[in-house]
């Protein structure tokens, strides 16, 4: 969208709604034509459009472009939808056909039902368990892709850039590494033939007042 076009975008807004004071200069027109200049003309106009036909009150920029993301992509499946869609591929290929169920799936179901592993789906006993838990995780990512579908471009970028500036980088940690032999306190001394002989000795003595009897060969 260009500048021009903006403008025509502007005077919309501003005739939509006389009592308030939107957009009121210069510096509020630049930040919101940066934020929406991404988009094309006729999607940001018939956003605003929609809007000033079903509020009494000025959008926001945030609003504006939650219209837009709408115009530009499809709205992903409500928890219900999807999670029909899980016991209708249950009920269609079992535990069994699991790559034939994962082709019914969307991209966000299909992530959440991995995560929560399609054996134990199949073999739940507990569907209401599983139901919560499918809703949790599947209405988390909706909300995450629904925010990162409205960011700009360059407010990616910059959050990415400045995120690998001033986020500590990841410490290594010291691998402790096991001597190939063991400290010198801990190794068996060579012994000569008589020392052996001393200690066999000694051993032969101990068992001896133990057990009592001969000496052994």
């Amino acid at each position: 969208m260009t500048d021009k076009e903006f403008e025509t975008v502007v005077v919309v807004i501003k005739a939509a709604y006389p009592r308030f004071n939107a957009l009121p200069d210069k510096y509020a027109i630049k930040a919101w034509y940066r934020m929406l200049e991404d988009m094309d003309f006729k999607v940001v106009e018939n956003a605003v459009l929609e809007h000033i036909s079903t509020s009494a009150f000025p959008p926001s920029i945030a609003e504006i472009r939650k219209l837009c993301v709408e115009r530009y992509k499809k709205a992903p499946l409500s928890f219900d939808g999807a999670w029909n869609v899980v016991l209708a591929a249950i009920a269609k290929h079992g535990l069994n056909g699991s790559q034939e169920a994962y082709g019914m799936m969307d991209p966000i179901t299909l992530d959440v039902v991995k995560n929560l592993g399609w054996r134990n789906l199949c073999l739940s006993e507990n569907q209401a368990a599983d139901r919560a838990n499918f809703r949790e995780a599947y209405e988390a990512k909706v909300k995450a892709l629904q925010v990162s579908r409205q960011l700009p471009e360059f407010v990616v970028k910059d959050k990415a850039l400045l995120q690998k500036r001033h986020m500590p980088a990841v410490e290594e940690k010291t691998v402790v590494k096991i001597p190939e032999k063991p400290p010198e306190r801990w190794q068996v001394p060579d012994l000569t033939e008589e020392q052996i002989e001393k200690r066999l000795e000694m051993v032969e003595a101990v068992r001896r007042q133990v057990f009592g009897g001969e000496k052994t060969e």
